[in-house]
């Protein structure tokens, strides 16, 4: 054994002797006798055999009935991959974690002897910490279960190199993550691009913030320590609404009661970075941001920039949108500067374009299909329309849908794989209007074709798969569609991820069904891996799971209830009177979630709502509610983070998808980890 391998031993071996020493009691001192050791010494083996797999330790506290599992990434940079093979060999079924963020690394205590242990072992490797239920079965499974994970990966064959994905790929997974609503997806994808580098520190703050924005969580946003960067970095316009909008929901409640200064001193409290987004091109801008930029305007007498906003409200016929008193008040200043100047300010002078700056771009992109084209030919002006949101001005994809879906379905594998950065602008532009279904079922099949099965890559697809069928598509083109979902089942359905497989199905139950056989055998293809691994259900997918079989008349002999130790100790039907509101752009979603609570838990009384803006009702709603349960996909920020604004309750969970499953399994989460129901 050569000098290195020594040390190598030595490091771990008195890493060892540390981990198992006073606080754990799980093998003390790593007695040789000691009668429990079998359970524990498959893991010690693998780290000191060097496996090529995370390193996994169990913890019993000595001073507390407490039982954890340490699991230590074999890299620095794999802290995602960690993650997602904690995940993908125990899910949610033997560990606790939240799902809308996905499972986090721990925060190690360096006054706890063991945790300090392995912050020196493990130096800048990602630790997580793993919990389970208290008895000694949920214990015997997680161990299991890691123990079938580390054996697992070690076996797989020696890799000499890594591949990892492209950024542009990871950038476009993020942007339709966010738009198909799947926020664990969005959050796992964040971490794999601050891990894979490429991409600047103020790009990385650029997609935090447009998630919080998403989510509605304004108050993260204005707490962000890299926002002053991020602004005077100049981001993209979607950035740059998103900070605007978190500065109006803290305005919010002096605004709606017609209190000028206290809102102005509010702005000036939180807002004192606007005035560097003055110059933001307001016609694209939602109401809430052009207020604050109004507001903003007006305290610092920038008359330019009143000017320019206040032009670009009145060609667009917008006034009226706006609080009276915030547009009079930019009156009553724009007319005291202008009277107060000596000469009429002149309007300021556009810089001409040199013939050669205007022969060197791309084509004008003003529609959908000049959109396309830029964006598959990979050019720098698609890509920034994609960064911009350029596409809210034109018409939308369905003006177009024919000529979209021959585009896209006539591209090369290079320009196909580019075209991809559009599908979350897409998703976002048809919402829940008009569908433009030829389009949608032409990115379906480009998914199927780069193997676009991730977490984030099927909540796509579920979105994509809404927009098809809500188009009335002939029964051939129906059973096409049903057989592209379903083809390669077997690399996505499972347990795990049994939510996304019951959306598809829900959708199936939900959409006009010109072809029964089609739907039948679609149904039983993503049912039957649920039924057969039940036992690994939770729930929420469970019971969903039979309603579906029932409504599709696909029988299969489901079991009462389900597999979880924990979810047998406590069943919901026990819960206490609750309040339960579901947020969702979808009724249908809405209506369907809300008769499965009612079904589980009878005392919990739903509320639903899907208001595109805030209102009086909206916000009684979000005050008395025990429990919010939010869909993210297409939601505007006037919404979601005037829910988040005036929820009374810290309990608030997104649905990681768009379809009746993925809202239930969220609201049945929520209502097992809220301290009110227990």
């Amino acid at each position: 054994m050569t000098q290195p391998q020594n040390q190598e031993r030595e490091v771990v071996e008195g890493f060892l002797h540390r981990f198992f020493g006073p606080g754990n009691g799980v093998w003390p001192g790593l007695d040789p006798d000691y009668r429990h050791k079998d359970r524990t010494l498959p893991f010690v083996e693998a780290l000191r055999r060097g496996d090529d797999a995370p390193v996994v330790l169990p913890r019993v506290y000595t001073d507390r009935d407490r039982f954890v599992v340490y699991v230590i990434a074999r890299e620095p940079r794999e802290r995602a991959k960690t993650a997602e093979l904690i995940r993908a060999f125990a899910g949610p079924t033997y560990i606790t974690y939240d799902e809308q963020v996905g499972i986090q690394p721990a925060w190690l205590d360096p006054g706890d002897p063991i945790e300090q242990a392995i912050r020196d072992f493990a130096g800048n490797r990602t630790t997580f910490r793993l919990e389970t239920g208290r008895t000694l079965e949920h214990r015997r499974n997680l161990a299991g279960a890691m123990e079938l994970m580390q054996r697992t990966e070690a076996r797989r064959p020696p890799r000499m190199w890594r591949v990892a994905k492209p950024i542009g790929r990871l950038l476009a997974e993020f942007d339709a993550s966010l738009s198909a609503g799947a926020g664990a997806a969005s959050n796992a994808v964040l971490d794999h691009l601050a891990t894979a580098g490429g991409v600047t520190a103020a790009n990385l703050a650029n997609l935090r913030i447009k998630r919080l924005d998403r989510l509605g969580r304004s108050e993260e946003i204005l707490r962000l320590p890299e926002l002053a960067d991020a602004i005077r970095q100049d981001p993209p316009l979607p950035v740059k609404e998103a900070i605007l909008n978190a500065v109006y929901a803290a305005l919010e409640e002096p605004l709606a009661a017609g209190d000028l200064s206290a809102s102005q001193a509010r702005l000036e409290e939180r807002g004192r970075f606007v005035p560097a987004l003055l110059d933001t091109n307001a016609g694209l801008l939602g109401t809430q941001a052009v207020t604050v930029l109004l507001m903003a305007g007006t305290i610092v007498e920038d008359l330019p920039a009143l000017r320019r906003l206040m032009k670009a409200v009145q060609n667009e016929d917008r006034v009226g949108e706006l609080p009276s008193l915030i547009w009079e008040d930019a009156q009553r200043v724009l007319a005291e500067g202008v009277g107060a100047a000596a000469t009429p300010a002149a309007e300021e002078p556009v810089p001409p374009v040199a013939e050669s700056d205007a022969s060197e771009t791309f084509a004008t992109i003003d529609s959908w299909p000049t959109f396309l084209a830029a964006v598959a030919a990979g050019s720098s002006e698609g890509q920034s329309a994609v960064e911009e949101r350029s596409w809210t001005a034109w018409s939308p994809p369905a003006a177009h849908d024919a000529a979209l879906a021959g585009f896209l379905d006539g591209l090369e594998n290079h320009a196909a794989e580019e075209a991809w950065r559009a599908v979350g602008a897409f998703i976002d532009a048809v919402g829940y209007v008009a569908p433009a279904g030829l389009t949608a079922h032409a990115f379906i099949r480009n998914a199927v074709a780069f193997d676009r099965f991730g977490p984030g890559d099927l909540a796509v697809l579920q979105a994509l798969a809404e927009i098809a069928l809500r188009a009335g598509p002939s029964a051939i083109t129906y059973a096409e569609l049903l057989n592209e979902i379903g083809a390669y089942r077997s690399r996505w359905v499972s347990p795990e991820r049994a939510s996304i497989a019951l959306d598809f199905v829900d959708r199936l139950f939900l959409a006009a069904c010109p072809d029964l056989d089609a739907r039948s055998k679609l149904a039983y293809d993503l049912l039957e891996p649920l039924w057969r691994h039940q036992g690994r259900l939770n729930e929420a997918d469970l019971a969903f799971a039979k309603r579906l079989s029932r409504e599709l008349s696909v029988d299969f002999p489901w079991q009462d209830r389900a597999g979880s130790d924990s979810e047998r100790e406590f069943s919901l039907a026990d819960l206490p009177p609750l309040k339960v509101l579901l947020y969702s752009l979808d009724d249908a979603v809405l209506a369907r979630c809300a008769a499965e609570i009612k079904h589980l838990a009878p005392t919990v009384d739903t509320a639903t709502a899907s208001d595109h803006v805030g209102s009086a009702q909206l916000r009684q709603k979000a005050r008395s509610a025990d429990l919010v349960v939010i869909a993210t996909r297409c939601a505007k920020h006037a919404a979601t983070g005037f829910i988040t604004q005036h929820a009374r309750t810290e309990h608030i969970h997104y649905a990681d998808g768009s379809g009746s499953a993925s809202m239930l399994r969220a609201a049945v989460s929520g209502l097992r980890s809220a301290p009110v129901g227990r």
